[in-house]
Protein backbone atom coordinates (compact mmCIF):
# COMPACT_ATOMS: atom_id res chain seq x y z
CA UNK A 1 0.00 0.00 0.00
CA UNK A 2 1.86 2.88 -1.00
CA UNK A 3 1.30 5.71 1.81
CA UNK A 4 0.17 9.18 1.17
CA UNK A 5 2.81 11.91 1.52
CA UNK A 6 2.21 13.91 5.13
CA UNK A 7 0.92 17.62 4.10
CA UNK A 8 0.56 20.61 6.11
CA UNK A 9 -2.33 22.75 4.67
CA UNK A 10 -1.92 25.93 6.49
CA UNK A 11 -4.91 29.04 6.19
CA UNK A 12 -5.24 32.38 7.37
CA UNK A 13 -9.51 32.29 8.80
CA UNK A 14 -10.38 30.18 11.94
CA UNK A 15 -11.51 26.70 10.34
CA UNK A 16 -14.03 25.87 13.15
CA UNK A 17 -16.28 29.34 12.11
CA UNK A 18 -16.37 28.00 8.71
CA UNK A 19 -18.30 24.90 9.48
CA UNK A 20 -20.94 27.53 9.86
CA UNK A 21 -23.57 26.81 6.66
CA UNK A 22 -22.98 27.76 3.48
CA UNK A 23 -20.33 26.70 0.51
CA UNK A 24 -17.57 24.35 1.38
CA UNK A 25 -14.56 26.15 1.86
CA UNK A 26 -11.72 25.25 -0.58
CA UNK A 27 -8.78 25.06 1.50
CA UNK A 28 -11.33 22.35 3.61
CA UNK A 29 -12.04 20.85 0.37
CA UNK A 30 -8.26 20.66 -0.31
CA UNK A 31 -6.98 19.31 3.09
CA UNK A 32 -9.57 16.09 2.90
CA UNK A 33 -8.16 15.57 -0.91
CA UNK A 34 -4.71 15.75 0.61
CA UNK A 35 -5.58 13.75 3.89
CA UNK A 36 -3.53 17.05 5.46
CA UNK A 37 -3.70 18.54 8.43
CA UNK A 38 -5.27 21.58 8.86
CA UNK A 39 -3.28 24.72 10.67
CA UNK A 40 -4.93 27.57 11.16
CA UNK A 41 -5.01 30.87 12.97
CA UNK A 42 -6.64 29.53 16.14
CA UNK A 43 -3.38 27.52 16.55
CA UNK A 44 -1.42 31.09 16.91
CA UNK A 45 -3.54 31.47 20.24
CA UNK A 46 -2.54 28.26 21.24
CA UNK A 47 1.40 29.31 21.05
CA UNK A 48 3.12 31.40 23.74
CA UNK A 49 5.76 31.96 20.82
CA UNK A 50 3.30 32.75 18.16
CA UNK A 51 1.69 35.14 20.21
CA UNK A 52 4.26 37.42 20.94
CA UNK A 53 5.52 37.28 16.82
CA UNK A 54 2.01 38.09 16.22
CA UNK A 55 2.39 40.98 18.04
CA UNK A 56 5.59 42.43 16.20
CA UNK A 57 5.36 40.91 13.18
CA UNK A 58 1.54 40.05 12.69
CA UNK A 59 -0.46 36.92 12.14
CA UNK A 60 0.94 35.55 8.95
CA UNK A 61 4.47 35.85 9.99
CA UNK A 62 2.99 33.79 13.31
CA UNK A 63 1.90 31.86 11.09
CA UNK A 64 4.71 30.93 9.06
CA UNK A 65 6.80 30.47 11.93
CA UNK A 66 4.16 27.53 13.32
CA UNK A 67 4.66 25.82 9.96
CA UNK A 68 8.48 26.27 10.08
CA UNK A 69 8.22 25.05 13.32
CA UNK A 70 6.65 21.41 12.19
CA UNK A 71 9.28 21.69 9.04
CA UNK A 72 10.09 18.25 10.37
CA UNK A 73 6.79 16.64 10.44
CA UNK A 74 5.76 16.91 6.84
CA UNK A 75 6.74 16.02 3.45
CA UNK A 76 5.17 19.48 2.17
CA UNK A 77 3.50 22.54 2.90
CA UNK A 78 0.72 24.34 1.66
CA UNK A 79 0.06 27.93 2.11
CA UNK A 80 -3.39 29.57 0.76
CA UNK A 81 -1.30 33.06 0.33
CA UNK A 82 1.58 34.60 -0.45
CA UNK A 83 1.35 36.93 3.08
CA UNK A 84 2.15 33.91 4.91
CA UNK A 85 3.97 31.56 1.71
CA UNK A 86 6.80 34.77 1.19
CA UNK A 87 7.64 34.79 5.43
CA UNK A 88 7.96 30.85 5.48
CA UNK A 89 10.23 30.57 2.44
CA UNK A 90 12.48 33.15 4.18
CA UNK A 91 12.75 30.74 7.09
CA UNK A 92 12.91 27.86 5.11
CA UNK A 93 16.02 29.37 3.63
CA UNK A 94 17.58 29.03 7.25
CA UNK A 95 17.18 25.77 7.53
CA UNK A 96 17.84 22.00 5.52
CA UNK A 97 14.58 20.59 6.34
CA UNK A 98 13.49 18.46 2.79
CA UNK A 99 10.13 19.84 3.56
CA UNK A 100 8.32 20.84 -0.35
CA UNK A 101 6.88 23.99 -0.12
CA UNK A 102 3.57 25.18 -2.27
CA UNK A 103 1.78 28.70 -1.68
CA UNK A 104 -0.99 30.29 -3.49
CA UNK A 105 0.17 33.62 -5.49
CA UNK A 106 -3.08 35.90 -5.25
CA UNK A 107 -1.53 39.49 -6.00
CA UNK A 108 2.20 38.55 -6.67
CA UNK A 109 2.53 42.36 -8.56
CA UNK A 110 2.21 44.33 -5.49
CA UNK A 111 5.65 46.67 -4.87
CA UNK A 112 5.96 45.76 -1.41
CA UNK A 113 6.67 41.96 -2.60
CA UNK A 114 9.00 42.68 -5.09
CA UNK A 115 12.04 43.39 -2.54
CA UNK A 116 11.37 39.65 -1.45
CA UNK A 117 11.33 38.14 -4.75
CA UNK A 118 13.97 40.61 -6.44
CA UNK A 119 16.08 41.07 -3.72
CA UNK A 120 15.76 38.02 -1.60
CA UNK A 121 15.15 35.24 -3.87
CA UNK A 122 12.40 34.36 -1.64
CA UNK A 123 10.89 32.43 -4.48
CA UNK A 124 14.17 29.93 -3.73
CA UNK A 125 11.89 28.32 -1.50
CA UNK A 126 8.82 28.19 -2.48
CA UNK A 127 8.74 24.91 -4.64
CA UNK A 128 5.56 25.74 -6.88
CA UNK A 129 3.28 29.08 -6.86
CA UNK A 130 0.09 28.14 -7.69
CA UNK A 131 -1.85 31.12 -9.37
CA UNK A 132 -5.26 32.13 -11.20
CA UNK A 133 -4.51 34.21 -13.84
CA UNK A 134 -2.07 34.73 -16.62
CA UNK A 135 -1.16 38.23 -16.05
CA UNK A 136 0.43 37.21 -12.89
CA UNK A 137 1.88 34.33 -14.11
CA UNK A 138 3.64 36.22 -16.54
CA UNK A 139 4.04 39.25 -14.07
CA UNK A 140 6.02 36.67 -12.06
CA UNK A 141 8.66 35.60 -14.53
CA UNK A 142 8.61 39.35 -15.94
CA UNK A 143 9.50 41.48 -13.03
CA UNK A 144 9.93 39.04 -10.66
CA UNK A 145 12.74 36.83 -11.84
CA UNK A 146 10.50 33.47 -10.82
CA UNK A 147 11.38 30.71 -13.12
CA UNK A 148 8.65 29.10 -14.89
CA UNK A 149 8.86 25.96 -13.41
CA UNK A 150 7.96 27.16 -10.19
CA UNK A 151 4.72 28.53 -11.37
CA UNK A 152 1.38 26.69 -11.95
CA UNK A 153 -1.99 28.33 -13.69
CA UNK A 154 -4.75 26.68 -11.37
CA UNK A 155 -8.24 28.56 -11.63
CA UNK A 156 -10.15 29.76 -9.29
CA UNK A 157 -12.70 27.79 -7.54
CA UNK A 158 -16.42 27.92 -6.63
CA UNK A 159 -19.14 25.04 -5.06
CA UNK A 160 -21.39 24.53 -7.45
CA UNK A 161 -23.72 22.20 -5.13
CA UNK A 162 -24.31 25.30 -3.02
CA UNK A 163 -24.38 28.02 -5.65
CA UNK A 164 -26.96 26.26 -8.16
CA UNK A 165 -29.31 27.57 -9.93
CA UNK A 166 -33.08 27.57 -8.22
CA UNK A 167 -36.62 27.57 -9.45
CA UNK A 168 -37.88 31.42 -8.89
CA UNK A 169 -38.87 33.56 -10.84
CA UNK A 170 -36.54 36.29 -12.36
CA UNK A 171 -37.26 39.77 -11.23
CA UNK A 172 -36.37 43.11 -13.29
CA UNK A 173 -32.99 43.30 -10.18
CA UNK A 174 -29.43 43.62 -11.01
CA UNK A 175 -27.66 42.36 -8.40
CA UNK A 176 -23.55 43.54 -7.10
CA UNK A 177 -21.40 41.91 -4.45
CA UNK A 178 -17.88 42.21 -2.78
CA UNK A 179 -15.54 44.66 -1.51
CA UNK A 180 -12.15 43.92 -3.01
CA UNK A 181 -11.30 46.95 -5.71
CA UNK A 182 -15.54 47.68 -6.71
CA UNK A 183 -15.95 50.31 -8.92
CA UNK A 184 -19.72 51.00 -7.57
CA UNK A 185 -19.32 54.82 -8.19
CA UNK A 186 -19.38 54.00 -11.81
CA UNK A 187 -22.30 51.66 -11.48
CA UNK A 188 -24.19 54.25 -9.40
CA UNK A 189 -23.83 56.36 -12.66
CA UNK A 190 -24.70 53.43 -14.96
CA UNK A 191 -27.85 52.88 -13.77
CA UNK A 192 -29.23 55.96 -12.67
CA UNK A 193 -32.71 56.52 -13.58
CA UNK A 194 -32.80 52.78 -15.14
CA UNK A 195 -36.06 51.21 -14.83
CA UNK A 196 -34.99 47.82 -12.08
CA UNK A 197 -33.55 47.59 -9.19
CA UNK A 198 -30.25 47.46 -8.02
CA UNK A 199 -29.05 46.01 -4.72
CA UNK A 200 -25.14 45.43 -3.58
CA UNK A 201 -24.21 42.82 -1.08
CA UNK A 202 -21.51 45.16 0.11
CA UNK A 203 -19.39 42.61 1.99
CA UNK A 204 -16.25 40.09 2.01
CA UNK A 205 -14.66 37.66 4.58
CA UNK A 206 -11.22 38.33 2.75
CA UNK A 207 -11.11 42.44 1.81
CA UNK A 208 -10.03 44.99 3.77
CA UNK A 209 -11.94 47.68 2.24
CA UNK A 210 -14.71 49.31 2.74
CA UNK A 211 -17.75 50.52 1.39
CA UNK A 212 -16.83 54.12 -0.50
CA UNK A 213 -19.87 56.10 1.16
CA UNK A 214 -20.64 57.90 -2.13
CA UNK A 215 -24.09 59.72 -3.48
CA UNK A 216 -26.64 56.30 -4.26
CA UNK A 217 -29.42 56.60 -7.05
CA UNK A 218 -32.89 55.84 -5.75
CA UNK A 219 -32.81 52.50 -7.25
CA UNK A 220 -30.08 51.41 -5.65
CA UNK A 221 -30.19 49.29 -1.95
CA UNK A 222 -26.60 48.68 -0.61
CA UNK A 223 -26.66 45.93 2.62
CA UNK A 224 -24.83 43.02 3.84
CA UNK A 225 -26.31 39.44 3.23
CA UNK A 226 -25.58 35.81 4.68
CA UNK A 227 -24.54 33.18 2.23
CA UNK A 228 -28.20 32.04 2.27
CA UNK A 229 -29.39 35.52 1.66
CA UNK A 230 -26.95 36.18 -1.42
CA UNK A 231 -27.66 33.17 -2.71
CA UNK A 232 -31.75 33.61 -3.15
CA UNK A 233 -30.82 37.12 -4.20
CA UNK A 234 -28.82 35.94 -6.94
CA UNK A 235 -31.57 33.25 -7.69
CA UNK A 236 -34.10 36.15 -8.20
CA UNK A 237 -31.64 38.20 -9.76
CA UNK A 238 -31.89 38.92 -13.87
CA UNK A 239 -28.38 39.66 -14.03
CA UNK A 240 -25.18 40.26 -12.07
CA UNK A 241 -22.62 43.43 -12.32
CA UNK A 242 -19.43 42.85 -11.66
CA UNK A 243 -17.91 46.48 -11.62
CA UNK A 244 -13.78 46.65 -10.63
CA UNK A 245 -10.91 49.48 -10.91
CA UNK A 246 -8.67 48.65 -12.93
CA UNK A 247 -6.15 46.73 -11.18
CA UNK A 248 -3.73 43.74 -12.12
CA UNK A 249 -5.31 40.53 -9.95
CA UNK A 250 -8.45 38.49 -10.32
CA UNK A 251 -10.44 41.24 -8.24
CA UNK A 252 -13.97 39.96 -8.07
CA UNK A 253 -13.71 36.40 -9.18
CA UNK A 254 -15.19 34.89 -6.17
CA UNK A 255 -18.45 37.37 -7.19
CA UNK A 256 -18.24 36.02 -10.67
CA UNK A 257 -17.55 32.65 -10.57
CA UNK A 258 -20.77 32.31 -8.33
CA UNK A 259 -23.09 33.70 -10.57
CA UNK A 260 -22.37 31.86 -12.86
CA UNK A 261 -22.70 28.45 -10.82
CA UNK A 262 -26.33 30.25 -10.30
CA UNK A 263 -26.54 30.02 -13.54
CA UNK A 264 -26.97 34.24 -14.35
CA UNK A 265 -25.44 36.05 -17.03
CA UNK A 266 -22.72 38.50 -15.85
CA UNK A 267 -21.52 41.73 -16.89
CA UNK A 268 -17.73 42.87 -15.65
CA UNK A 269 -15.42 45.41 -15.91
CA UNK A 270 -12.51 44.27 -18.12
CA UNK A 271 -9.97 45.14 -15.71
CA UNK A 272 -6.20 44.45 -16.69
CA UNK A 273 -6.18 41.75 -14.20
CA UNK A 274 -9.88 39.95 -15.09
CA UNK A 275 -9.95 38.57 -18.73
CA UNK A 276 -9.84 34.74 -17.48
CA UNK A 277 -13.33 33.57 -16.41
CA UNK A 278 -15.61 35.67 -18.46
CA UNK A 279 -15.87 34.57 -22.60
CA UNK A 280 -17.74 37.39 -24.34
CA UNK A 281 -18.10 36.35 -27.96
CA UNK A 282 -16.92 40.02 -28.78
CA UNK A 283 -13.77 40.54 -29.37
CA UNK A 284 -13.70 44.03 -28.29
CA UNK A 285 -16.77 46.06 -27.16
CA UNK A 286 -17.77 49.25 -28.46
CA UNK A 287 -16.18 52.00 -26.21
CA UNK A 288 -12.33 51.88 -24.97
CA UNK A 289 -11.78 49.03 -24.32
CA UNK A 290 -8.13 47.55 -24.73
CA UNK A 291 -7.67 44.35 -26.93
CA UNK A 292 -8.56 40.76 -24.74
CA UNK A 293 -6.37 38.20 -24.76
CA UNK A 294 -7.05 34.44 -24.60
CA UNK A 295 -8.71 34.15 -21.64
CA UNK A 296 -7.95 31.28 -18.82
CA UNK A 297 -11.30 29.34 -19.60
CA UNK A 298 -10.64 28.73 -23.56
CA UNK A 299 -7.05 27.17 -22.23
CA UNK A 300 -8.53 24.70 -20.08
CA UNK A 301 -11.72 24.33 -22.08
CA UNK A 302 -9.40 23.25 -25.68
CA UNK A 303 -7.43 21.42 -23.53
CA UNK A 304 -10.50 19.20 -22.08
CA UNK A 305 -11.53 19.97 -25.10
CA UNK A 306 -15.24 20.73 -24.90
CA UNK A 307 -16.75 24.06 -26.55
CA UNK A 308 -15.98 27.10 -25.26
CA UNK A 309 -18.78 29.59 -25.00
CA UNK A 310 -20.34 33.49 -24.69
CA UNK A 311 -21.18 33.37 -20.94
CA UNK A 312 -21.33 37.25 -20.33
CA UNK A 313 -20.39 40.59 -21.47
CA UNK A 314 -17.10 42.97 -20.76
CA UNK A 315 -17.18 46.68 -20.25
CA UNK A 316 -13.84 49.34 -20.31
CA UNK A 317 -13.16 50.27 -16.80
CA UNK A 318 -15.19 53.38 -15.57
CA UNK A 319 -17.19 53.41 -18.76
CA UNK A 320 -20.64 54.51 -17.32
CA UNK A 321 -22.36 54.44 -20.64
CA UNK A 322 -21.05 51.20 -21.84
CA UNK A 323 -22.35 49.59 -18.22
CA UNK A 324 -25.53 51.15 -19.03
CA UNK A 325 -26.08 49.66 -22.69
CA UNK A 326 -24.51 45.98 -21.33
CA UNK A 327 -27.19 45.88 -18.41
CA UNK A 328 -30.13 47.53 -20.46
CA UNK A 329 -29.52 44.93 -23.50
CA UNK A 330 -29.27 41.86 -20.88
CA UNK A 331 -32.91 42.73 -18.99
CA UNK A 332 -34.48 43.80 -22.34
CA UNK A 333 -33.41 40.01 -23.85
CA UNK A 334 -34.14 37.68 -22.05
CA UNK A 335 -33.57 35.13 -24.32
CA UNK A 336 -30.25 36.03 -24.71
CA UNK A 337 -29.61 36.15 -21.16
CA UNK A 338 -30.83 33.06 -20.09
CA UNK A 339 -28.53 31.09 -23.03
CA UNK A 340 -25.45 33.08 -21.73
CA UNK A 341 -26.61 31.81 -18.00
CA UNK A 342 -27.00 28.23 -19.20
CA UNK A 343 -23.63 28.89 -20.79
CA UNK A 344 -22.06 30.19 -17.21
CA UNK A 345 -23.03 26.91 -15.38
CA UNK A 346 -21.99 24.39 -17.71
CA UNK A 347 -18.52 26.00 -18.38
CA UNK A 348 -18.16 26.25 -14.35
CA UNK A 349 -19.64 22.21 -14.19
CA UNK A 350 -16.55 21.64 -16.61
CA UNK A 351 -13.68 23.94 -15.08
CA UNK A 352 -14.21 26.05 -12.25
CA UNK A 353 -15.29 23.08 -9.05
CA UNK A 354 -13.86 23.80 -5.75
CA UNK A 355 -13.68 19.75 -6.21
CA UNK A 356 -11.45 20.39 -9.66
CA UNK A 357 -8.84 22.97 -7.49
CA UNK A 358 -8.46 20.48 -4.96
CA UNK A 359 -7.61 17.33 -7.35
CA UNK A 360 -5.05 19.83 -9.22
CA UNK A 361 -3.80 21.30 -6.10
CA UNK A 362 -2.73 17.28 -5.05
CA UNK A 363 -1.17 17.37 -8.86
CA UNK A 364 0.93 20.14 -7.98
CA UNK A 365 2.07 18.67 -4.73
CA UNK A 366 2.58 15.26 -6.02
CA UNK A 367 4.88 17.00 -8.67
CA UNK A 368 6.81 18.60 -6.31
CA UNK A 369 7.56 14.84 -4.42
CA UNK A 370 8.71 12.88 -7.30
CA UNK A 371 11.57 11.76 -5.63
CA UNK A 372 11.54 8.31 -4.14
CA UNK A 373 9.87 7.49 -0.72
CA UNK A 374 12.96 6.06 0.07
CA UNK A 375 14.75 9.06 -0.82
CA UNK A 376 12.29 11.59 1.14
CA UNK A 377 13.00 9.40 4.13
CA UNK A 378 16.50 9.36 3.74
CA UNK A 379 16.88 12.55 3.72
CA UNK A 380 14.68 13.52 6.87
CA UNK A 381 16.84 10.89 8.12
CA UNK A 382 19.68 13.42 7.86
CA UNK A 383 17.60 15.95 9.31
CA UNK A 384 17.96 17.05 12.89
Amino acid sequence: MIQRPRVLVTVGTDAARDTTAGPRRDYAVLAETLGATLLDRRDVGRSRIARAIRQVAGLATAQAWLAFSRRGEYDAIVTDGEHVGIPLAMMLRLSRAPVRHITIGHRLSSRKKWIFFRGLSAHRRIDRIAVHSRLQFNIAIAKLGVEPERLALVPYQVDTAYWRPDAVAEERLVVSAGLEHRDYATLFRAVEGLGAQVVIGAASNWSRHEFAEVARPANVLVDSFDYASLRDLYARAALVVVPLADVDNQAGVTTILEAMSMGKAVVVTQSLGQTDVVEDRRLQARGPLRPRPASLTRRFAEHARIPVEPTGLYVAPGDSDGLRRAISYLLEHPDERAHLGRAARRTVEALFTVEQFAERMRALVDSCLQPSRENRLERRASYG
